[in-house]
C-alpha cells in the first residue's frame, strides 16, 4: 500500500451496509479520492483495471471468493484490504506510524485499536483482524516478512495461521512441535526474543541465513500459550531494536485479548445455535402430527442445521442385536421403505458395548476429507429401542457441540418415544383385554373340550400375536400332560421342536402359581433347546387350587420389519387374562382334576 503518498486513489468493492458505513467517512477525510464504488455481484471485477493509478482497493464483502478474485487480477501498486484495516489506515489520523514513526505515533496506534475494536466488534471478524495486526507490525517495525502462527493444543504443535512475505510452501508445509524451534521455545516458555544475526541451521528445522534481524514473541491468555508472532529482516543494516520489540509486545498483547475475546464469542455463538437447534426439535416433538412425520420433521432439521450429509433413526432389534433403518433425512428415502437396511456393524459393536455416544472419524483416501460418524442410542427405562445417526464432514480434531447436540436431541427423543410407548402400550393391552372380554362368551358356550380347545388356541394367537401356541391338559397319569390343541406359523420341523420343548417348560410352569415368561436365547437354552425361540409365555391353568393344564405361546409375530419377537409386560398381562378365563371354561370338561396340594 502506497501509504507513504499524502494522496490515495481508492475504489470500494460490494454493496452493503459496510460500504454505505465507510463512504461518508472516507469523503470527509483529507487525502482520499474515491474513483470507484463496484458491485461485484453485477459487475465484472476486472473492471478496476481500467484505474491504473488505484492505491487501494478495500473489500467490504467479507467473501474468500471475491477476495481470491481480486488478488487474481494483480494490480499494480495496488494493495488489498478488508474493511478493517481501511478504518485503521484511513480512519484513525494516525497513517505516519507506518512509515516508521516514533514511540508515540506507535502508542496511538494501539490506542486507536483498542477504540475501534470495541467501536466495531473486530473480535467478530478474527482473520481479517490477525491480517491487520501482522500489517501493522510489519510496517512499524519496517520489517520484510512475518507470521502469525496459532497452537493446536492437542496436538502441541504450532501452524501458520496469517503470513506475508513467505513462500506459500513454508506457509502450508510448517509445523513446528512445542518446544522446538525458535517459535516453539518462545511459546513454551512464555518469553519474547530478539534476534540478531541469521538463524542457525536446526533451530527453525531449516536454514535461514539471509536473515539480518528477527523479533518473535509468543500470545498469552493468562499464562497459556495460544500462539506467537515473527517479524524478520532481510534488508542489509536494519537490526530491530528493544523500542521495536515493546511495541511488538504491546501489539501482541492487544491481540492475545482479541483472540480470547474471539474464542469466548464463538463458544457464545455456538452455544445460542445449540440452544436454537434445541429449541426447534422441542417444538417438532411438541407438534400433533403422528410421531413418523415428527421424525422426519427432526432429522431433517437436525441435518439441515449442523450442516451434515445424512441424518438417520434406527430401530433396535434384539433378535439378532442390530439396527434397522426406520427414518431419515434423506429424499431418497421413500425408495428403501420396505427394506431391511441394518446400521454399519462395527459402529452398532461399539454402541451396544458403551451403550452411550459414540463419535468416530476417518479420513477419505481419495477426497482427503475428514468424515465423522456420530451415533446416540436411544434408551427407554433403560432398555435399548434405537439409535440417532448423524454424517457429518469436518476438518476438525473434535465434534464437541456437534455432538452434545445430538446426544440432548437423542434424550428429547428418548422421552417422546417413551411416551408414545406408554400411550400405545395402555391402548392395545384396552383392545386385548376388550377382545378376551368378547371371547369369553364364546368360551362359556362351546359345548364341549375341542371345541373349547379351538376357541382359546385362536384367540390367543390373534389376540398376542403368537406364532406358536399349545394347550394341554392334565392326563390320567400322574404328571401327565396332554397336548389338547396346537397352533404354529412355522413348518413342520420347527413345530415339532416347539412341542418337544413345551413338554419340558409346560412341566416347570404346571407346578408354579404364577405365569413363566422367557426371554433371549439365554433363558431358552436352559431348557436344551438352541434357536427354537426366542420368547415364552406358560402358565398353569388352575381354579380354586385345582390344576387343570398349561397355556403356553411362542414367539411374537412382529407387524412390521421394525417390531420385536418378544412378548412384552403388557402382553403378560393380557396372557394371564387369558389363562384364567380359560381355567374357568375348562373346569365344565376336566371335572376330576387333582388339588394343588396332592
Amino acid at each position: 500500500m502506497s501509504l507513504r503518498s499524502d494522496e490515495h486513489n481508492i475504489a470500494i468493492v460490494g454493496i452493503n451496509q459496510e460500504t454505505a458505513a465507510l463512504f461518508p467517512l472516507l469523503l470527509d477525510t483529507h487525502g482520499v479520492r474515491i474513483v470507484r464504488i463496484l458491485n461485484h455481484e453485477h459487475e465484472d471485477l476486472a473492471m478496476l483495471k481500467h484505474h491504473p493509478d488505484l492505491d487501494v482497493v478495500i473489500d467490504t464483502t467479507n467473501d474468500a471468493e471475491v477476495n481470491a478474485r481480486l488478488r487474481a487480477l494483480q494490480l499494480n501498486n495496488a494493495d488489498i484490504v478488508g474493511s478493517l484495516s481501511a478504518r485503521i489506515f484511513f480512519l484513525t489520523g494516525k497513517r505516519e506510524i507506518l512509515r516508521g514513526g516514533s514511540p508515540a505515533d506507535r502508542e496511538s496506534v494501539l490506542n486507536s485499536l483498542h477504540e475501534i475494536r470495541q467501536a466495531i466488534l473486530l473480535s467478530k471478524n478474527k482473520e481479517e483482524l490477525l491480517k491487520l495486526i501482522l500489517n501493522v507490525a510489519i510496517r512499524s517495525v519496517a520489517a520484510d516478512t512475518g507470521s502469525i502462527m496459532l497452537l493446536d493444543s492437542e496436538r502441541r504443535y504450532l501452524t501458520i495461521e496469517i503470513a506475508d512475505g513467505l513462500a506459500p510452501e513454508i506457509v502450508t508445509s510448517t509445523a513446528q512441535r512445542l518446544g522446538k524451534g525458535i517459535a516453539g521455545k518462545v511459546v513454551k516458555e512464555g518469553r519474547p526474543v530478539l534476534l540478531k544475526g541469521p538463524v542457525e541451521q536446526g533451530s527453525e528445522g531449516r536454514g535461514r541465513r539471509t536473515l539480518i534481524s528477527s523479533i518473535c514473541c509468543p500470545f498469552l491468555i493468562g499464562r497459556d500459550p495460544v500462539g506467537a508472532v515473527s517479524v524478520n529482516s532481510t534488508t542489509p543494516g536494519k537490526e530491530f531494536t528493544e523500542s521495536d520489540l515493546a511495541f511488538i509486545k504491546q501489539l501482541v498483547g492487544f491481540t492475545a485479548d482479541v483472540i480470547r475475546t474471539s474464542k469466548e464469542f464463538e463458544r457464545s455463538a455456538r452455544s445460542a445455535f445449540s440452544q436454537s437447534l434445541l429449541e426447534s426439535a422441542r417444538s417438532i416433538i411438541a407438534l400433533e402430527y403422528p410421531f413418523e412425520e415428527r421424525l422426519n420433521l427432526l432429522l431433517l432439521r437436525a441435518v439441515n442445521s449442523l450442516s451434515g450429509e445424512i441424518c438417520n433413526y434406527y430401530t433396535y432389534n434384539r433378535d439378532d442385536q442390530s439396527f434397522l433403518l426406520k427414518a431419515s433425512s434423506s429424499f431418497k428415502f421413500e425408495l428403501l421403505r420396505g427394506k431391511r437396511l441394518k446400521f454399519n456393524a462395527q459402529l452398532s459393536r461399539k454402541v451396544l458395548e458403551k451403550r452411550k455416544t459414540v463419535s468416530v472419524d476417518v479420513v477419505d483416501k481419495v477426497t482427503g476429507q475428514r468424515k465423522w460418524y456420530v451415533a446416540q442410542p436411544i434408551l427407554v427405562e433403560g432398555e435399548l429401542v434405537g439409535l440417532l445417526f448423524l454424517h457429518l464432514i469436518r476438518e476438525r480434531a473434535e465434534l464437541g457441540m456437534e455432538t452434545e447436540t445430538i446426544k440432548k436431541i437423542g434424550d428429547m427423543l428418548a422421552d417422546e418415544l417413551s411416551k408414545n410407548l406408554q400411550l400405545e402400550a395402555s391402548r392395545v393391552k384396552s383392545e386385548k383385554l376388550s377382545a378376551i372380554t368378547e371371547a369369553s362368551y364364546d368360551l362359556a358356550s362351546a359345548r364341549n373340550l375341542n371345541e373349547l380347545a379351538q376357541v382359546v388356541v385362536s384367540v390367543v394367537c390373534l389376540v398376542l400375536e403368537a406364532q406358536n401356541c399349545v394347550l394341554r391338559v392334565r392326563g390320567k397319569k400322574e404328571g401327565q400332560l396332554d397336548i389338547l390343541d396346537s397352533f404354529s406359523l412355522g413348518s413342520s420341523q420347527h413345530f415339532k421342536e416347539i412341542r418337544e420343548l413345551d413338554d419340558r417348560i409346560a412341566r416347570e410352569a404346571f407346578g408354579s402359581s404364577t405365569a413363566l415368561a422367557l426371554s433371549g436365547v439365554r433363558d431358552i437354552t436352559k431348557y436344551g433347546a438352541r434357536e427354537v425361540c426366542t420368547s415364552v409365555l406358560s402358565m398353569c391353568l388352575q381354579v380354586d387350587g385345582r390344576r387343570l393344564g398349561t397355556l403356553s405361546i411362542y414367539d411374537k409375530a412382529a407387524v412390521d420389519m421394525f417390531g420385536s419377537s418378544d412378548f412384552t409386560k403388557s402382553d403378560k398381562d393380557v396372557f394371564v387374562n387369558v389363562c384364567l378365563q380359560t381355567a374357568k371354561a375348562l373346569s365344565r370338561f376336566v371335572p376330576l382334576a387333582v388339588p394343588a396340594g396332592s
